[in-house]
């Protein structure tokens, strides 16, 4: 039984509700946001240790509290379990079919170059896509050698997807044309709407989630950048890379969806789709989670969540999804400013912290902080290759770095375990002027990045059943071009780090930033290897503390995992 709260635990809880409690609610104009249930100062005491808490859902929006446990039992867990509300029926529309058009219109479709409405236009014709593609502007007679129509009612043939680009006082326009050409999916860039805190604008919105209801039209957005499936050979952004690979990942932030595509690209993640959501008045994030966990091509799923339609919804997709895949999950507005600028960003009105990290905790999911902190565990998934264990092979670096990286790693929960005897003899013999010298991590300054004896390090290492990973420190490794026969050591190095991983079966990643000197022979190798090191799918980190902080989680992740099946 809780304890009675004191005066400052009810200041505090006060504080907290005035913010919101609630992880399942949409900000609307003039109305508040939902108070605290009674006694949720306790949530605080709760709160100081969420890993030694359950979260356990009320009410309709999955409002909910932190109930301590121990063990693997939790006390309310049947609680929860026998109250679990079944899936939303809208869910069961097939969504793949949606995202299959057959023709796309892009409505307000533009000449300059700079809009949104000229690069949907061009990313569709530069990908490739190969249906029917309408630009739909009464001022156009064509665009990028497309015919362009006034409107889409004048559109000949059948429109199955229609991107809206135009102006929110011309969407209801819209979904009137859309519903006369039998549209299935309207995507709508068109922004302005509960975003602007503005009643008129909210009052829009209602009235174009009910025209739209009543067409019977699924909707993507308002105020977001739509669908990136490359496979099916639709963008919206003519840069983005054009091969499909096995992540999938929803936001509700367009420039987070841009972002992550880029930033991944980099470090040889490619994309299965990317779906960007914005207001959510149709297609939300249980929708699209729903639809990412039964998908084929989707091996990892991301998500960036800033307001949820219907949060208990949202945690029963969430748990399943998590139980068949990876789900990482990065949540916008966790501080009272960020929940400021979600209300603005997206209507969104952020959850409690605390509720917010125990209810992603127990579907399974793996919560991160950052932008980047989201792209390194999806490296991780994606690339890294199986984590038997915690114990870590590091090599490269030299003098204090070594010593740094070792701390790095064991604080990260990884174990730097030391060379073992058979690996010590092998290097006896073959290097006896330094085989007692060298350890784990290994000191590049001993022995020399590139030369024979740390390749043959590395690769010892790597076949040995003493490690479960294999960290390979290559930042510097350029260097090695001042030396005679350096451009052919520096490649034959590559070479032997890309197939690491492979050849072991283990988990590998290369640690490799940017070149810390700006020679210019030497920052060219070293941008070509990290470019030669994504094109064969190996995990690149750009320094060894953000590579064993992803590694540190993944491990964990998977002997939780593996603990529960």
């Amino acid at each position: 039984m809780l304890p009675p709260e004191t005066e400052d635990q009810k200041g505090a809880a006060a504080g907290l509700a005035s913010e919101t409690a609630d992880i399942g609610t949409r900000f609307t104009p003039g109305v508040p946001a939902p108070t605290m249930y009674a006694g949720a100062s306790h949530l605080l005491e709760a709160a100081r240790d969420a890993s030694k808490c359950i979260f356990v859902p009320r009410g309709d929006l999955a409002l909910g509290t932190l109930v301590p446990f121990k063990g693997r039992r939790a006390a309310g867990s049947r609680r929860m379990r026998s109250r679990r509300r079944k899936p939303d029926p809208a869910a069961g529309h097939d969504l793949e079919a949606l995202f299959r058009p057959q023709s796309i219109a892009v409505v307000g479709a533009s000449a300059n170059e700079r809009s949104q409405g000229y690069e949907f236009v061009q990313g569709l014709v530069e990908i490739g896509f190969p249906g029917p593609i309408y630009p739909v502007n009464p001022k156009l007679d064509e665009l990028l050698g497309l015919k362009a129509y006034p409107r889409l009612e004048e559109i000949p043939g059948p429109v199955d997807f229609v991107i809206s680009a135009v102006p929110a006082s011309a969407a209801l326009e819209v979904v009137d044309g859309a519903k006369a050409k039998g549209t299935k999916l309207i995507h709508f860039f068109t922004a302005r709407f509960t975003e602007t805190g503005r009643e008129d604008a909210a009052e829009l919105e209602r009235e174009l989630s009910r025209r739209i209801r009543e067409a019977g039209i699924r909707v993507i957005g308002p105020n977001c950048m739509g669908l990136y499936y490359p496979k099916e050979k639709i963008t919206f952004d003519p840069v983005l890379p054009r091969e499909p690979g096995n992540v999938g990942f929803l936001t509700q932030s367009g420039s987070h969806a841009f972002r992550v595509i880029m930033r991944g690209k980099d470090r040889g993640l490619r994309f299965s789709k990317v779906i960007s959501y914005g207001n959510a008045l149709d297609l939300n994030e249980a929708d699209l989670l729903e639809h990412f966990a039964e998908d084929p091509d989707t091996e990892v799923i991301a998500t960036y969540i800033e307001g949820l339609r219907d949060g208990r919804r949202f945690l029963d997709a969430l748990r399943r999804a998590a139980a068949r895949k990876p789900v990482v999950v990065l949540k916008g507005g966790r501080t009272a400013a960020g929940r400021v600028a979600a209300a603005s960003h997206t209507a969104a009105l952020a959850s409690q912290q605390a509720v917010w990290q125990a209810a992603v905790r127990q579907a399974g999911a793996l919560e991160v902080g950052s932008l980047n902190e989201l792209i390194d565990m999806v490296v991780a998934f994606s690339l890294a290759g199986p984590a038997k264990g915690p114990r870590v092979a590091v090599l490269g670096g030299a003098g204090g770095e070594t010593v740094e990286t070792a701390d790095i790693c064991h604080e990260a929960g990884l174990d730097v375990a030391p060379l073992p005897q058979d690996i010590r003899e092998a290097l006896r013999d073959k290097m006896p002027h330094a085989w007692d010298w060298v350890g784990n991590p290994v000191d590049g300054s001993i022995l020399g990045w590139g030369r024979f004896e740390a390749l043959e390090v590395i690769q010892l290492m790597a076949a040995s059943p003493a490690y479960d990973l294999i960290f390979a420190n290559a930042r510097g490794v350029e260097h090695m071009l001042n030396r005679e026969d350096g451009e052919k050591i520096f490649w034959n190095a590559i070479d032997v780090l890309k197939r690491l991983g492979k050849e072991n079966g283990k988990a590998t990643v290369i640690v490799m930033g940017e070149p810390e000197f700006r020679d210019k022979r030497r920052w060219k190798a070293a941008m070509s290897a990290r470019e030669e090191f994504a094109k064969a799918g190996v995990a690149i980190y750009p320094d060894i503390e953000r590579a064993a902080r992803s590694m540190g989680r993944y491990v964990r992740y998977v002997a939780e995992r593996q603990e529960q099946q």
